[in-house]
Order: C-alpha cells, then sequence, then structure tokens
C-alpha cells in the first residue's frame, strides 16, 4: 500500500441487488448487471486504502462476502462492512469475524414495525436485531446508520432511546442527511432545513442517553442550518482549505460566514431550499469548535493522551498521566479545551496508552470528553490497577453516576478518586456554564452515589466570569453535603483556540482574588481542603491570597512542562517560586497583560 494512502477510505460495491426495499434508497436495483458482482475482487484490490468499506446493495447476500472480507484485510486495511444485518445469523458472524471484519455498520432507519414500513421487509426489523446480537457475540464492533428522511422524520428522535435500552453493544450512531435520490421520488426526501431540526432532535436525545453520534461522511448539511451550531460541532470536521467540493455551490449567507474558508457550502440541488434558511456563523468560537487543526488521525493522537507532574509540598514529583477514552461529551462547557467534536481514539490506543503508565506505577486519570459515556469505563480502570497504576482518577461530569450498579462496577473494577465537575452551588449557574439544561440536578445526585459508594470525590471549580462570586457560598455548601470533600480550584485557561479569548468568559485576576479569599476564609472553617494551586490550571502563585511558605517545598517543575503555554513575565524574573510556579498563561496576557504579578521573597506572607 503507498504511504500516502494510509488515512483513505475506499467504499467498494460488492453487490446492487437487496432483500430490502426503502424508497428513498439510490443503490438498490432490481437485478444484478453482468459481471459487477464477479468484478468485486478486482475493486478490492484496486482500493489502495487504510479503510476498505464493502457496501452495496445488500452485501450479505454474497455467499462468498467472507472471502471478499479476507481479500480486504490482506492489503493491510481495517475493513468495515454496511450492511442491514439482516441476513447475519450466528455461524455467519464467525466467519465474517474471522475473516478479520472490524466493524459493522447496520442500517436501521427506525425501531419495531415503523422499521418495517419504511424498509417494506415484513419481520425485518427482528432479523436486523438477531443479526445485530450475532455480530456482537463474535466481537465485531457494531454501528447503527440511519438517513434523515421524510418516512422517519418522526421517528428518528426517538431511536437514540431504543439503541440504549435495547442492551445491544452500538458504538455509535451515523447520521446521513441525503439531498438527491437518483431514479426515486423526491418526497421521499427531507428539505435541509427541515432535515436540520430532525437532527438536533436526535442529537440531544442522544447525548440524553449517552450515545455516540456522527454524520456519515457524505452527509452534505452546512453548519449553520443548526440553530446552535457551537452545541453541536463535534458533527463537523472543517478544515482550511476545503471549501471547494464538487456539487456544490454557495448562497447570499456564506458572504459574511466565518468558516466560509473551509465549509463547502449548500449542495446544488439543495439551494432553493436553502437560500432564505441559511445565516452567516459570525461567532469565532463557533468556528474554532467547527475546525480542525491538521487530519482527525493526528488531532486525536495529540490529545489522546497528557503527562503530568504531580506535586505535593515536600513529597517527590509523581507522574500522572491523562487518557481521553473518548473525546464527545453530554455537557458543552464553554472553557472546555478539548476537541470534543473527534471520533474516539481505537480501544487499542487506549489500552496501550493506559497500559503503559500503569507499568511505570503512575497515576492514570481516565478522562474525555466525558469518559463515563463509554462503554467499557470499568473494564479501562480495572485494566489500569491491575497494570501497577499507583491510583486510578475518573474525571468526569457525573451525570451518568447517579446509577447505583454504575458506580458499584467502577468502585469493584478499582477505582480510587471521582473527580466531578461542578462549578457553581446553585442550577441556575452550573446549566448555564455547562450549557445543558437539567444536568446540575444530575451531577449533584452522582456526587451522593459517589460518596454513598465509599468512593473519594473531590470537586472541580473553574473559576470562569460566570460563576465569580459562588465560590464562598459553594465551599460552604460542599462541606454541607459532602464533608471531607476536597475542591481542586482553576482558572478558566484561554489554552487552545477552543477557549474564547474574551472578557465575557475569561475574568481579571483582580475580580477573582476576593471571592477565592473568602472561600478560602470558610474552607479553613469548615474543614475543607482546597487544592489546584500548585498546578499550571491555578492561579498564579504570588496571587493566591493565603501564606506561600508551602509551595517553597514543592519540587521544581520541568523547564519544558507548560510547552510554550506561559509567557516569561518581568515579575517572575525576580521571583523565589521561579521554577515552583507555572507563572502567567499567554492568552491571559495577551488579554490583559501582566500588570497584577509581584515578585515574591522567601519568608513574606508565612
Amino acid at each position: 500500500m503507498r504511504e500516502g494512502a494510509r488515512r483513505r477510505t475506499a467504499r467498494v460495491y460488492t453487490n446492487e441487488t437487496c432483500n430490502q426495499n426503502c424508497a428513498f434508497c439510490d443503490r438498490r436495483a432490481p437485478r444484478e448487471r453482468p459481471g459487477f458482482v464477479e468484478a468485486a475482487a478486482a475493486r478490492v484490490d484496486a482500493a489502495d486504502a487504510s479503510t476498505i468499506v464493502l457496501t452495496g446493495g445488500e452485501p450479505t447476500r454474497r455467499s462468498d462476502l467472507p472471502a471478499l472480507v479476507r481479500r480486504a484485510a490482506a492489503t493491510g486495511a481495517r475493513v468495515e462492512l454496511e450492511t442491514n444485518g439482516a441476513l447475519i445469523d450466528g455461524p455467519r458472524a464467525e466467519a465474517l469475524a474471522a475473516a478479520g471484519l472490524a466493524l459493522a455498520r447496520v442500517h436501521l432507519p427506525a425501531w419495531g414495525a415503523a422499521c418495517d414500513a419504511i424498509t417494506r421487509d415484513p419481520g425485518g426489523f427482528e432479523a436486523t436485531r438477531r443479526g445485530i446480537a450475532a455480530l456482537a457475540a463474535a466481537s465485531i464492533a457494531i454501528e447503527v446508520s440511519t438517513p434523515v428522511v421524510a418516512a422517519n422524520a418522526e421517528t428518528l428522535p426517538q431511536l437514540p432511546g431504543h439503541l440504549a435500552g435495547s442492551g445491544l453493544p452500538i458504538e455509535a450512531l451515523v447520521i446521513g442527511v441525503p439531498t438527491s435520490v437518483r431514479g426515486r421520488a423526491a418526497s421521499t426526501l427531507l428539505p435541509l432545513p427541515a432535515a436540520a431540526r430532525v437532527l438536533e432532535e436526535a442529537v440531544e436525545a442522544a447525548r440524553r442517553v449517552g450515545l455516540v453520534v456522527r454524520l456519515d461522511d457524505h452527509a452534505s448539511i452546512p453548519p449553520c442550518l443548526l440553530r446552535d451550531p457551537a452545541r453541536h460541532a463535534h458533527l463537523f470536521s472543517l478544515t482550511p482549505g476545503g471549501r471547494d467540493r464538487p456539487g456544490h455551490a454557495r448562497v447570499a449567507a456564506c458572504a459574511d460566514c466565518a468558516v466560509a474558508d473551509r465549509c463547502p457550502g449548500v449542495p446544488e440541488v439543495a439551494l432553493d431550499a436553502v437560500a432564505d434558511a441559511a445565516r452567516p456563523i459570525a461567532r469565532d468560537r463557533v468556528r474554532r469548535r467547527l475546525s480542525l487543526i491538521s487530519t482527525v488521525d493526528e488531532q486525536i493522537e495529540r490529545e489522546l493522551v497528557q503527562d503530568e507532574v504531580q506535586r505535593r509540598a515536600g513529597e517527590p514529583p509523581r507522574l500522572a498521566r491523562t487518557v481521553r477514552v473518548n473525546f464527545h461529551c453530554n455537557q458543552a462547557c464553554e472553557f472546555c479545551f478539548v476537541s470534543t467534536h473527534l471520533p474516539a481514539a481505537p480501544d487499542a490506543a487506549v489500552e496501550r496508552a493506559i497500559s503503559d503508565a500503569a507499568s511505570k506505577g503512575a497515576d492514570v486519570v481516565l478522562s474525555g470528553g466525558e469518559p463515563t459515556l463509554h462503554p467499557r469505563i470499568a473494564a479501562l480502570v480495572r485494566l489500569a490497577k491491575a497494570g501497577g497504576a499507583a491510583l486510578v482518577e475518573l474525571q468526569t461530569n457525573a451525570i451518568r453516576l447517579g446509577d447505583p450498579a454504575r458506580v458499584a462496577a467502577l468502585r469493584d473494577a478499582g477505582l480510587d478518586v471521582v473527580h466531578a465537575s461542578l462549578h457553581a452551588s446553585t442550577a441556575e449557574v452550573s446549566d448555564a456554564i455547562t450549557r445543558a439544561p437539567g444536568t446540575f440536578a444530575k451531577t449533584v445526585e452522582g456526587c451522593d452515589e459517589v460518596a454513598r459508594a465509599g468512593l473519594r470525590l473531590r470537586l472541580s471549580y473553574v473559576f470562569c466570569r460566570a460563576n465569580l462570586s459562588d465560590f464562598p457560598r459553594y465551599v460552604g455548601w460542599v462541606a454541607d453535603r459532602w464533608p471531607g470533600t476536597e475542591i481542586c480550584v482553576s482558572f478558566v485557561a484561554p489554552s487552545t483556540d477552543l477557549v474564547p479569548r474574551t472578557a465575557a468568559l475569561i475574568p481579571r485576576y483582580a475580580d477573582v482574588v476576593p471571592p477565592l479569599a473568602e472561600g478560602m476564609r470558610v474552607a479553613r472553617e469548615r474543614g475543607v481542603r482546597l487544592s489546584g494551586f500548585d498546578s499550571m490550571c491555578g492561579v498564579p502563585l504570588c496571587l493566591v491570597p493565603e501564606s506561600l511558605q508551602p509551595y517553597f517545598e514543592l519540587a521544581e517543575a520541568p523547564r519544558d512542562y507548560a510547552g510554550g503555554e506561559v509567557v516569561d513575565a518581568a515579575a517572575c524574573g525576580s521571583c523565589d517560586l521561579r521554577g515552583r510556579c507555572f507563572g502567567l498563561r499567554r492568552g491571559y496576557a495577551e488579554l490583559y497583560g501582566e500588570g497584577e504579578l509581584t515578585p515574591v521573597r522567601r519568608g513574606e506572607r508565612a
């Protein structure tokens, strides 16, 4: 295989007939063309790609499909299958697995009788369910695919709930938005603005049940048609220079759009329906969240692992490795620096990162996105603990930890610490920060369950403009509800292009210090341990409103630890805490300057 083709995906059509008869399908043919089926092997050989997708028609109508899978796998490619699953039984699934099939993407346009009505295949839904179960038993990864069309517009938002409640191990729901059907009635499709509403409802339903959603690679829906593109940015991967795509054109709104250099615009066949509905994307934050700065694979690799140095006063430094087991999340905090639009890294890469850190006796921090959305999170905890990790921590918003069985499974797997993000003491402020109404109550319920299970609970409070004055009340509330709980204090960090560098999000340190000082006073009175000041996410140590003597005992951080994230401020040059304090974030200095820092001398502020 040529090295330059390593990241290419090739779709190989195995046949053109199908055992189902969806009205909107433009691939199904009444009969096979002479020679088309026989030439499939040659098409596999010519694919020259890192991923080969076998599709149709319905590929499982071929009796030699395992041989075709084996042929594709022999090229070194990852092999995926697009199928309705209705013709797959246990032996067939085992044969496909043995041949090297990595993933089956099963077409399921609706649930139950509604599915049979759409596919015009009585009994097909139950056959598909059996096929999915057989694939799962053969250890083949499974995704479900569905289009947004007129026939399922009303039922599609219900599909994520059905999938989550089925007990089937579905890794993702892949949604397509077709805009043309060759040789089929146009009435089988939805106008793109209407399809956008259905898509939003389905994504929100999936978010509620923790199901990953992706757009099909060929889905041609511009993000401006969504009412909140930033909230659904994980569906898109726009890259600078990606504006040119055959069959697409621009409407008037494109002229003033912030993503015009990377969005291909509107499918030409949908111009009339979209022209009045499109709105230019103006906010730079939305542009950042919709964009990739490199290839998907490179960005996943860059964000998968973050090695940190844990420092405690008077103790030697310890290695802690944060592993992002996924990237998607059921909240949408504006200060989040994680690329939540990315797909998850391959399980093998996640497990390798965990095992490597554990073998070194490091602390292993399982994070995301939202890691409890990973279907095997308890198994990953067990892997870290069994591999020798000194401590296993879960960074989570705790929304899904209200389930006692899930918390018990994590505890029994060896989890030591739950580090829960909870940035306010009221639903009004918290839900505004997370941009996920109703989740404050779920996070509190999750923390309650963690405490009941006897797991160590640590809370993360990120100072931002919205929660600036809440901190003293928050400390007292935590002391009352979860006695003995540690609060890790940090400051919103404009550390990646995803975080807006605006005064509306990032307060001045001068505005943070008074409520921070009052909260620290409450913490001393109530016996609440505050931490985080010794990390890169805290405020510069010269601004900490308490004795600084313990910080002189910290081990020095490695010189390159901050990776260019901090500036060499003038005040830092003569400060005795230099090397132990991470200093001033570059993004903060660009917004407010360096004038708030003052050098510290050893022995001061004892």
